[in-house]
């Protein structure tokens, strides 16, 4: 199921960039920041530079599936006929 990406787009289909937290380090110790990459549009969601990617609820409702955190969520959407995919890495949790 496309759907249309916001009509307010900046030169070259780049809108945004990217809010996924990344780990890292600085001064203090460990740490997360905002990815930062430039985010790129598709029909049905978007991707960044680095390889981020977000599915649109209506395209995720349309094949089926939708993201869950954890083990608990994917049963949960399983009861309801869905199937439950990890955010990060986009595969199905068990």
């Amino acid at each position: 199921m496309p759907i249309t990406p916001p009509t307010e787009s900046a030169p070259d289909g780049l809108d945004d960039t990217c809010g996924e937290l990344v780990s890292g380090y600085d001064e203090d110790g460990p740490t997360a920041h905002e990815c930062g990459a430039p985010l790129h549009h598709t029909e049905n969601g978007y991707t960044c530079s680095r390889g981020h990617s977000y599915t649109y609820a209506a395209c995720r409702a349309a094949e089926g599936w939708d993201y869950a955190s954890d083990p608990v969520e994917a049963e949960l959407l399983a009861r309801a006929g869905v199937i439950g995919v990890y955010l990060y890495n986009s595969r199905p949790l068990p």
